[in-house]
C-alpha cells in the first residue's frame, strides 16, 4: 500500500472520529520527538524527573529513506529511552536484558523499576520481570524471583501505590490454558510476590485496559471484554470483609459516557484528575476524557488536534504534573509513530502553537 493511500486513511479515521470541540477545553502542544525507533506496544514508567519508554514492536524500514515511517518485517525491541522536561529524549545505554517483547508492563517498587510480561516475536507469552536501577542506569541481568507471581501474559495493566507494584488482567495462561482473558491481580512488595484478592463476581476478565493512580488509589478503565466498567483499588481500605476493590459508575449512555469506552488506549494524571485518549472501539478514537474521582464523573475535553495522528498502543506518562503521549501505531498499516505531545487541560485549543 502506498504512502499516499495510507495518509488518506489516516485523515479519514481522524475526521470520522472527531467531535465538535469548539466548546471543549484543553490544548495539545508538540514536544520533542521520541529519539529511538518508532514503535508501538511499549511500556513507560516515571522515576524522579525522568520518564522512561522502551520495549515494544516495530519493523524494518521500507525503501532507502531514513525518514520513512513505513515499516515491514515486524520485530520486537529491547531499547529504552528517557525523557526530561529540560533535555528531551536520551538513550539508556544499558539494554533491557530479557527477550525483546511487546505489550509488556512496568511498575515502580522500592525506588526501582520493574519491566516484564508481554509477548515475543514468536507469539509466546512471557512471565519474567527485570529490575532497573535509575541511580546507576543499569538493568540487573538476572530476572527477579517470580514465585507466587503473575503467569505469562500480554496486554496486562500495572501500577504502583506507596512503592508497591501491582500487575493484573491481560491475555495469557489460566489453569494451563493459553489465550484467555484474565482478571487475577498480584502485588510485588519487598521483593516478594503475593496474590491480590479480586474475586468480585461482576468483575470481567479483560485485557488492554488502561490504569492510572490518584491519591494512592488505582483506577482501571475499559478494555476488551470490560468496556463499560471502571474499577477503583484502594489498598488502605482493605479489611477482613472488604478487599479494597470498588466498582465505579458504568460507562454507558445513561451516564452519557459511552464514548469513554475503548481498548488499547493511554491515560495520565494532571492535578488529581485522570485523562484517557487514543485507542479504538470499532474505529480509531481521538476524543479525550477527564475523570474526577471525587465526583466519579467523566467530562469530555478537546480531542487530539488534526496534526496528531489517530493511533493505538501508544504510551503516556505524567511529569511535573504535566501529561504526555508518544509512539503508537495505525493498526494494520505498518505505520509507527515517534511524535510526542503534551496536553494542557485548562488552556483553550490553539491550532497555531505547533
Amino acid at each position: 500500500m502506498t504512502e499516499r493511500i495510507l495518509l488518506i486513511l489516516i485523515l479519514a479515521f481522524s475526521l470520522f472520529s472527531c467531535s465538535d470541540s469548539e466548546s471543549l477545553k484543553g490544548n495539545w502542544i508538540k514536544s520533542s520527538s521520541f529519539e529511538g525507533e518508532r514503535r508501538s506496544g511499549a511500556v513507560s514508567f516515571v522515576i524522579g524527573d525522568y520518564a522512561y519508554v522502551g520495549t515494544g514492536c516495530t519493523g524494518t524500514k521500507e525503501g532507502d529513506s531514513n525518514d520513512s515511517p513505513w515499516f515491514v518485517e515486524y520485530k520486537c525491541l529491547k531499547s529504552f529511552y528517557k525523557y526530561s522536561l529540560e533535555d528531551g529524549w536520551t538513550k539508556i545505554m544499558s539494554e533491557f536484558p530479557g527477550e525483546a517483547r511487546t505489550e509488556a508492563v512496568a511498575f515502580i517498587a522500592n525506588g526501582k523499576a520493574y519491566v516484564g510480561s508481554g509477548v515475543n516475536i514468536n507469539d509466546e507469552r512471557l512471565a519474567d520481570f527485570y529490575e532497573f536501577d535509575p541511580t546507576t542506569g543499569i538493568w540487573n541481568p538476572n530476572p527477579i524471583d517470580m514465585t507466587n507471581g503473575p503467569s505469562a501474559r500480554q496486554g496486562a495493566v500495572a501500577f504502583s501505590i506507596n512503592d508497591i507494584g501491582y500487575v493484573g488482567t491481560g491475555y495469557g495462561f489460566i489453569e494451563d490454558d493459553d489465550r484467555c482473558n484474565l482478571k487475577d491481580f498480584y502485588k510485588f512488595e519487598n521483593g516478594i510476590w503475593s496474590k491480590v484478592n479480586f474475586d468480585n463476581e461482576d468483575g470481567e476478565r479483560t485485557r488492554n485496559s488502561t490504569a492510572f493512580v490518584i491519591n494512592n488509589k488505582a483506577y482501571i478503565v475499559s478494555g476488551e471484554n470490560n468496556m463499560r466498567q471502571v474499577w477503583e483499588y484502594d489498598p488502605a481500605s482493605i479489611t477482613n470483609t472488604f478487599n479494597g476493590w470498588s466498582r465505579k459508575k458504568n460507562l454507558h449512555k445513561d451516564n452519557r459516557w459511552e464514548n469513554v469506552m475503548r481498548t488499547q488506549a493511554v491515560s495520565f494524571v494532571i492535578n488529581d484528575k485522570g485523562y484517557i485518549t487514543t485507542g479504538h472501539i470499532g474505529k480509531l478514537l481521538r476524543d479525550v476524557w477527564e475523570y474526577d474521582p471525587i465526583l466519579d464523573h467523566w467530562e469530555e475535553k478537546t480531542p487530539l488536534e488534526l496534526e496528531i495522528n489517530s493511533r493505538t498502543d501508544a504510551v503516556a506518562f505524567s511529569l511535573d504534573n504535566r501529561g504526555f503521549i508518544t509512539t503508537g501505531t495505525l493498526p494494520g498499516s505498518g505505520y509507527y509513530f515517534d511524535d510526542t505531545w503534551e496536553f494542557n487541560p485548562v488552556m483553550d485549543q490553539d491550532d497555531n502553537d505547533n
